[in-house]
């Protein structure tokens, strides 16, 4: 019997298949893999890493020589010069539409997914109408991560390119990232991200200040760094604000700097709420679904895709206002059936809405029409 061709994900540059700076796009690769009925046939190419995730098997790629000019490049040649020795049936090519163009030399007669998990109209190589049409004609499909990637992808284009958009928005396992059981919650406000201004980390720490002494016996628990990674001193001006605005609470704040995905589970898992304050059109943030799924109630803005992940399960605050925000939490907070109803709902949507084996299927329908 012939081996089937095996389906190849490839990863952005500098993207990290390890637990050690894994980010949001390498934990949507991983989880999706897990739950597709494709698992024994995905591949995933990448930059190499010291400690390679298992599963899916994965494949260091190594760049041109130098004269290809910038790593990027020289990254794009040698995914390309890998990909054409493999002869996948498919390849999904994750967040970097400007890698269409040349992988599309090298497999001219294979599927391509563009996967995308940010605003189009920010990435390089495609963020004029003209870009965007021409590399979509390229594509079998594009995958959205929420449907306002979608509508900001489609924006000007034809009718006929519309078809090739799907939106899959992203999930997680519901039956290990569950709510605590046998005690009660933790008094604990959470907020979990990158200490960047889009992520609204000093927001929540503003917030927090002006909350604080209406909630005693709560504490405010920030869980992140810069990047995904600690380092010795902050460098940055953001992270040093947010990191003195944080420090203003005394005992009743707690920074933990960045945690691995399972360390920040379990704390999601253990707190009574969870704040996602984005600043920025957040395609599908997947801290938000974690929390969710972990039982937290949520409080966040309505930016980007997070009224698609809510639904009506969230309080949100309609400006980026510290006062605002301090006042949601305080409200949540100080009532408790209410506060144990927005945990309910928060879990039941992401069960019945969010959950992995939902988008893994999704995904995997979009696939199995490009390799009939």
């Amino acid at each position: 019997m012939i081996a089937a061709k095996p389906l190849a994900i490839v990863l952005p540059h500098r993207e990290a298949y390890q637990v050690n700076g894994a980010g949001a796009v390498v934990s949507c690769v991983r989880d999706m893999a897990a739950h597709s009925r494709y698992r024994e046939r995905l591949v995933v190419l990448g930059d190499p890493v010291a400690e390679p995730f298992a599963e899916p098997p994965f494949i260091p790629v190594e760049k041109a020589p130098w004269f290809y000019g910038r790593q990027t490049a020289r990254y794009c040649e040698g995914m390309a010069r890998a990909l054409r020795a493999m002869q996948p049936a498919l390849a999904e090519v994750h967040n970097r539409p400007y890698y269409i163009e040349r992988l599309r030399k090298s497999l001219p007669g294979t599927p391509l997914i563009l996967y995308l998990h940010n605003d189009p109209h920010k990435m390089r190589g495609f963020t004029r109408l003209a870009d965007r049409v021409r590399i979509m004609r390229h594509v079998s499909a594009a995958v959205c991560v929420s449907d306002y990637i979608r509508r900001r992808l489609l924006e000007g284009m034809e009718s006929a390119v519309s078809d090739k958009a799907h939106v899959v928005l992203n999930g997680v396992d519901t039956s290990t990232v569950t709510p605590v059981t046998g005690r009660p919650r933790h008094k604990e406000i959470l907020f979990v991200g990158r200490l960047i201004p889009e992520k609204g980390a000093l927001l929540f720490a503003q917030a927090a200040r002006k909350a604080q002494a209406r909630l005693p016996g709560w504490r405010f628990v920030m869980i992140g760094a810069l990047a995904f990674r600690n380092e010795a001193q902050p460098q940055h001006p953001y992270e040093k604000q947010v990191i003195a605005a944080m420090q203003q609470l005394g005992a009743h704040g707690e920074m933990t700097g960045y945690m691995p995905r399972r360390a920040a589970l379990d704390r999601f898992a253990e707190a009574a709420i969870a704040v996602i304050p984005s600043l920025w059109e957040d395609p599908c943030p997947l801290a938000a679904i974690e929390a969710m799924a972990s039982g937290c109630a949520v409080i966040a803005t309505r930016r980007g895709g997070l009224p698609e992940i809510l639904g009506d399960t969230a309080l949100f605050i309609e400006r980026d206002d510290p006062d605002l925000l301090a006042e949601k939490m305080v409200q949540l907070a100080s009532d408790e059936h209410a506060l144990a109803r927005w945990q309910s709902q928060a879990r039941e949507r992401a069960v019945q809405a969010l959950d992995i084996r939902r988008a893994s299927a999704q995904l995997d329908e979009i696939r199995q029409q490009l390799l009939d």
